[in-house]
């Protein structure tokens, strides 16, 4: 199962970003203008990428404890499966003193 999260504010930079790139294409944008715009979309970019960071770390985490509910459940079960067959074992081989 895949879960997308979209965020407001990502819909909306996107959002944003078509309609400057469609400014800028068409001339409305002075040079100056853009160039100031260019260092907003950086700021922006690293917000961007500092929340998908904290969001992998976030998975990974999740991801760790998941695993780590699982490795205690499989020994317990190993260790019940075990302790379940072991009263069965017929010892006859066995040399008795």
């Amino acid at each position: 199962m895949t879960t997308v999260t979209t965020r407001r504010g990502d819909v909306m930079a996107a959002r944003n970003y078509q309609v400057r790139s469609a400014h800028m294409h068409s001339g409305i944008i002075s040079p100056e203008e853009s160039a100031k715009r260019a260092l907003i979309e950086r700021a922006g970019h690293k917000e961007w990428k500092q929340r998908l960071e904290e969001d992998w770390q976030s998975h990974l985490e999740t991801l760790q404890k998941y695993v780590c509910e699982l490795l205690i459940k499989n020994q317990k079960l190993r260790t019940a499966l075990s302790s379940a067959i072991e009263p069965q074992r017929d010892y006859t081989d066995a040399i008795k003193l």
